[in-house]
């Protein structure tokens, strides 16, 4: 019998791995679909080994990513990448797999750890399966970080295994998710070597910046890279204003209660963002501009006013930014705020130049909000002190900037009043306003 050639016998063992692999995945799927199907008529025990048992195949299949990611960087006589028509191993595996470059780069900094083996209790986690790439590259890049620093073997050897033995879960009941095993770490670190987070402090405080961009729809981005401690001020301020609150109340007044706040978390917090800044914008203490405070330009068209007195559809212009907005957003920011009306023709002639005489001033803020203490929406506990102060009778329509023509509205209730989805009532009785939902037809 003829013996079968060194080449055929490498072909066909390529092809059986290959297969088996296609199998192994054909099986995975039966028993995965096989798990969900009865999963609705499961104990609790039973679910628990469940999730447990589709967890150790996640870390497994990541496992085997970083092998693979291994191999394609070291594969001897070739750039395995480069013969398969990619520029690199992250180029490969975000085309062949569908990873974002950040977990392409991840896998492909694992790659180097199993090869290189810097971090001896990471790599064997990370080789066996116990931990997850997120976990793992966590741990990688602060091992990196110190290292970089001047951290010694010993310090960096020491926090090797902390970091891996709770990314594990060998010290706690769980293995921690990276978001807490970053935390964790800091912690450590700081505890272990002192003068690291101060020259972090320090780094931290020359890195900070704040940036914008305009949209093309007009929007502002706006980017800051703050400090662990002022970022974390921010973040509590933005969490407890953007925090969801329960009204409670008698059974027999819950008829009377307007519908609920129905703001996005998100769209709280850019709310309380801007909060913040028109209170500090509208301090003495604020940055003066040309020897004034910073004063935005809204210019409106006489015709453009004609319509909106009408009810129609008319625009503004913003001066800074060259955006086109809707007069009623204009009427809004103008009804309180450091800002300046330019009226022209419809040839841009300026044919009025309004001042913030028709602003309300400080004294008269104050005695405003001694006498309304809060926004006054249904249920929303603003400061009046922190709220803008709107025209109850529109500055635009005749009203008068005095004490008996303004009342404190939040932003966001600010908003909702000029596109006439609140109302402002007078109460007879008390002589004071109240905020009521515009009844609907």
């Amino acid at each position: 019998m003829a013996a079968v050639p060194a080449a055929a016998r490498h072909d066909a063992s390529l092809a059986d791995a290959t297969a088996a692999l296609r199998q192994a995945a054909q099986v995975f799927e039966s028993a995965y679909t096989a798990a969900i199907d009865r999963f609705d008529e499961a104990s609790d025990r039973e679910r628990l080994d469940m999730v447990v048992a589709i967890g150790q195949i996640s870390l497994t299949h990541e496992a085997l990513l970083s092998k693979y990611s291994q191999m394609l960087d070291t594969v001897q006589g070739t750039e395995a990448a480069k013969s398969c028509g990619y520029s690199s191993t992250a180029d490969l595996l975000q085309h062949e797999h569908g990873l974002r470059k950040s977990d392409a780069d991840a896998y492909v900094r694992l790659a180097a750890l199993l090869e290189r083996r810097e971090y001896p209790a990471l790599a064997d986690a990370v080789d066996s399966g116990a931990v997850s790439s997120k976990q793992a590259i966590v741990i990688a890049r602060f091992l990196d970080r110190s290292r970089r620093r001047g951290c010694g073997d010993d310090l960096i050897g020491r926090m090797d295994g902390f970091a891996t033995d709770f990314a594990v879960g060998a010290d706690t009941n769980a293995p921690l998710k990276p978001e807490a095993l970053k935390t964790l770490i800091r912690s450590w670190l700081a505890e272990e070597d002192p003068e690291s987070v101060q020259l972090t402090e320090d780094q931290q405080h020359d890195f900070r910046e704040c940036s914008y961009f305009i949209r093309e729809d007009g929007m502002v981005s706006i980017h800051a890279l703050l400090p662990a401690a002022l970022g974390a001020a921010v973040i509590q301020y933005l969490d407890a204003n953007a925090a969801p609150r329960v009204l409670i109340v008698d059974a027999d007044e819950v008829d009377d209660l307007e519908p609920r706040d129905g703001r996005r978390r998100k769209q709280k917090a850019a709310d309380a963002f801007v909060r913040a800044f028109e209170v500090v914008a509208k301090s003495k203490h604020t940055s003066i501009q040309g020897g004034a405070a910073p004063t935005l330009l809204v210019t409106v068209k006489a015709s453009e006013l004609e319509k909106h007195a009408k009810g129609s559809p008319a625009v503004a212009h913003l001066d800074r930014t060259q955006e086109v907005v809707p007069a009623a957003e204009a009427a809004r920011i103008v009804c309180d705020g450091a800002i300046q009306t330019a009226i022209t023709d419809d040839s841009g002639h300026v044919l009025k130049l309004g001042r913030s005489q028709r602003l309300f001033t400080p004294d008269q803020r104050r005695a405003i909000t001694a006498k309304y203490r809060t926004c006054q929406a249904p249920s929303c506990d603003i400061p009046g002190n922190w709220a803008e102060i709107h025209h109850v009778q529109h500055w635009q329509d005749g009203g008068r900037t005095d004490i008996d023509n303004g009342v404190p509205l939040c932003n966001f209730h600010h908003h909702e009043v000029h596109r006439d989805r609140l109302q402002i009532v007078h109460d007879p009785k008390t002589g004071d306003f109240r905020v009521t939902r515009r009844m609907r037809r």
